[in-house]
């Protein structure tokens, strides 16, 4: 009877012990959380959410949270949310948080950089040089740093005429090129219901991409107001 007793009495410490508010026990299912870790997940959830354009590319980066920070345990993977909806702005807020069983939240600030591409000098172009094929390349820049004017596809600028100096690695500006310029021959380009019409005209004046120049249709002299589509190339309407 009395060994009875002890095996009982010992049975009930062990289940005391394992069953104690003070046990951190971790369930199976459960992982561990480094600083490092939580940055990266940070960074992949935005990068699932990120809206890009079709030639852009993405770059993401986690703020280093305090060294401080230890390891955090959770018994299922965080949940992940942000105040603000794509497309984000060059900075958001990741929460993550640990429903269960710690209930802790942790926010990560991730830089984002959209980059975007534009046409640069591979070599000095000298005021009055025609631009080919060998003096331009296409280089991704952050697009924060891309203006409107700027070129994205070599295409549109090779075979036009430089305005004024352009330094090596330097990105190509529209306003510094005539696509079009005075005394240029010129294809004109009419579209007359559903018809599109080709004849050679002469520029009067110098014009960039998208900008509207007086040119002279050389088979009947007439002035003509054009708009500026490719090197040597204008549109007009009928």
């Amino acid at each position: 009877m009395f060994k009875k007793i002890i095996f009982i009495h010992g049975l009930w410490l062990l289940n005391a012990l394992f069953s104690s508010p003070f046990s951190e026990a971790k369930t199976p299912l459960g992982d561990d959380y480094s600083r490092e870790r939580l940055q990266t997940i940070a960074e992949q959830h935005i990068i699932a959410l990120a809206q890009i354009k079709p030639q852009q590319e993405l770059q993401v980066q986690a703020i280093d949270l305090d060294a401080r920070i230890g390891e955090r345990y959770c018994a299922q993977p965080p949940e992940l949310s942000t105040a603000s909806e794509p497309p984000f702005n060059r900075q958001v807020t990741v929460q993550l948080k640990c429903p269960a069983p710690a209930l802790w939240t942790q926010y990560v600030h991730v830089r984002i950089d959209k980059l975007s591409p534009i046409v640069v000098a591979n070599s000095h172009i000298a005021r009055g040089q025609i631009i080919t094929a060998t003096d331009v390349s296409t280089e991704l820049r952050p697009q924060h740093f891309v203006r409107a004017r700027y070129v994205e596809a070599p295409e549109l600028v090779i075979g036009s005429r430089s305005k004024r100096t352009i330094r090596q690695g330097l990105p190509i500006n529209l306003s510094q090129l005539c696509m079009v310029c005075k005394g240029d021959s010129v294809t004109i380009i009419a579209k007359i219901n559903g018809l599109t019409i080709k004849t050679v005209g002469e520029a009067l004046e110098d014009g960039g991409l998208g900008e509207n120049i007086r040119v002279r249709n050389r088979k009947s002299g007439r002035l003509l107001s054009a708009q500026v589509t490719a090197v040597e190339t204008v549109a007009v309407n009928i």
